[in-house]
């Protein structure tokens, strides 16, 4: 599903403005997509917040068809009007017989809350930055508490819209309709808590125009599978790639093994491991399918550089860091390895993105590269900064593709598209899930040579495995995970029959 930021939202509608089409009559299509969301929930008396731009004027006219279909409806004016079209609905909306108080009013105002089934929150929209009055602060601590189904028109007051970042006790949506095309920040945290059930209207806009301006996704059913490699009857293990996972030490032994099974479960052909001897022992007793290569040490150092170099050349992706470790050889072994061999498909992880804040520039010698860190990881590689457009910036510059990792993962390419990934719960919140994913992002880039097509589809199996699981979420485990991959392909598969007809 194709989303957008905030300010190219802002673009499109001036494009289509600028094409003839009346803001009014945008502004018209978004009340009425509002109202066709509110007309079968069987509302009795109703409440619309409304600022002074065009997210009021929303608001105002959605009242004026609620009032029209004889719902009790009034408008709560927290803002005066400021904007053009939001000045005419509201004087359209009054000059129809459309009750409306001030949020001054404050008695009047409480009861007509207390007294409502629903609650409409049409004041700032995805315009909305900065922090949020105290006035509005204090409605939306009393509103939150209300027994009334809460609807926002856009997106949540409080809530931005590029990056889902929240101000304190922002509106609290049961539905969130919104217009055009959905916008980064509903799905991202925190802001995506406030949202409640997305709707998106697209009346009036010009598929065209959206296409042209915007790029980034939030991955879906029909997405995915759209991006799974095809398997012919006619195949062999060869036919599906190797994938080489490179980690381990003395006291993190399961890492490999996990990214290991991560690969297989992709639907690789071939996986090898090297790791030091405990880390093999558990490959060996636990994925005998796996060819488990041993190091002479208990950590990965420099030479073992040169012991690799003699098997490279069967390798299609290679997983470096599950369980490496933060030793000076492991470190210098991490270098050494992304220098030598900077024409293979890498999935850096764990304690590999370590390594490489003491030299970032290797990034930036190679595309063949795709980080996961997770935000304390993304923040030792980035001088602290963790937000959205600080990645964004981060995987431009150095021309490369990463995943912010979290409850909403985030894919970057070098030219600053994203990918939202959705799909999970809080049984991913385990040690383990990185090397799982890593491993899983190896194995589709062993069958694709495709990393930002692999490192996407792996997000989201893993996050609908996860999902589908039937094990309860506090008690499931990496592991466990991995075997409701199965479950997801075949989801995916019958997803993809039914868009193109049969495929093998």
């Amino acid at each position: 599903m194709k989303v957008a930021f905030p300010a190219q939202m802002r673009e499109i509608d001036q494009r289509i403005i600028d094409k003839g089409v009346p803001s009014l009559l945008l502004m018209e299509e978004a009340a009425r997509s509002v109202y066709e969301e509110i007309a079968d929930l069987n509302i009795r008396k109703a409440a619309i917040l409304c600022g002074g731009g065009n997210n009021g004027g929303d608001g105002y006219a959605a009242a004026r068809l609620m009032h029209a279909a004889g719902i009790d409806v009034t408008v709560v004016q927290c803002y005066a009007p400021t904007t053009d079209d939001c000045k005419t609905n509201a004087t359209i909306y009054v000059s129809l017989g459309g009750k409306g108080v001030k949020l001054e009013e404050e008695s009047i105002v409480g009861d007509l809350l207390a007294g409502s089934d629903m609650v409409v929150d049409a004041i700032f929209g995805t315009g909305f930055h900065g922090s949020l009055e105290e006035k509005i602060l204090s409605l939306f601590e009393y509103v939150n508490r209300l027994d009334a189904y809460r609807l926002a028109v856009d997106i949540p007051s409080g809530v931005s819209g590029y990056n889902g970042s929240v101000s304190r006790n922002c509106f609290k949506a049961d539905k969130t309709v919104t217009f055009g095309l959905a916008k980064t920040g509903h799905f991202l945290y925190p802001g995506r808590e406030f949202c409640g059930k997305v709707v998106v209207s697209s009346a009036g806009f010009h598929r065209s125009i959206m296409d042209s301006l915007a790029d980034s996704e939030v991955i879906d059913d029909e997405m995915a599978s759209e991006l799974l490699p095809e398997r012919a009857r006619n195949s062999y293990k060869g036919s599906y790639g190797s994938v080489l996972v490179i980690g381990g030490s003395e006291v993190y032994t399961g890492a490999p093994f996990l990214a290991a099974i991560g690969a297989f479960r992709s639907g690789c052909g071939l996986v090898y491991t090297y790791t030091p001897k405990g880390s093999a022992n558990v490959i060996r007793n636990n994925l005998p399918e796996a060819i488990a290569m041993i190091s002479s040490g208990d950590t990965l150092v420099p030479r073992d550089v040169d012991y690799l170099s003699e098997a490279i050349d069967k390798i299609d992706s290679i997983v470096l860091g599950p369980g490496i470790g933060r030793s000076e050889g492991s470190i210098e072994f991490v270098l050494k390895f992304l220098k030598s061999f900077p024409e293979k498909k890498f999935v850096v992880d764990a304690d590999a993105l370590f390594a490489l804040v003491n030299d970032l520039s290797i990034l930036g010698r190679s595309r063949n590269v795709l980080i996961t860190p997770h935000i304390g990881e993304f923040a030792r590689l980035n001088e602290g900064r963790t937000d959205l457009a600080s990645f964004i910036e981060f995987c431009s510059r150095l021309s490369m593709n990463a995943i912010l990792k979290g409850a909403s993962s985030v894919f970057c390419n070098e030219n600053g598209r994203i990918i939202i990934n959705t799909a999970g719960s809080t049984a991913l919140a385990k040690a383990g899930s990185g090397d799982l994913l890593a491993g899983t992002i190896a194995g589709f880039a062993a069958q694709t040579g495709d990393l930002e097509r692999s490192g996407v589809l792996g997000m989201y199996l893993m996050g609908r495995a996860a999902e589908l699981s039937d094990l309860c979420e506090p008690c499931n485990s990496a592991s466990k995970i991995s075997e409701s991959y199965s479950l997801v392909f075949e989801h995916l598969r019958k997803m993809e029959r039914r868009l193109h007809g049969t495929r093998p």
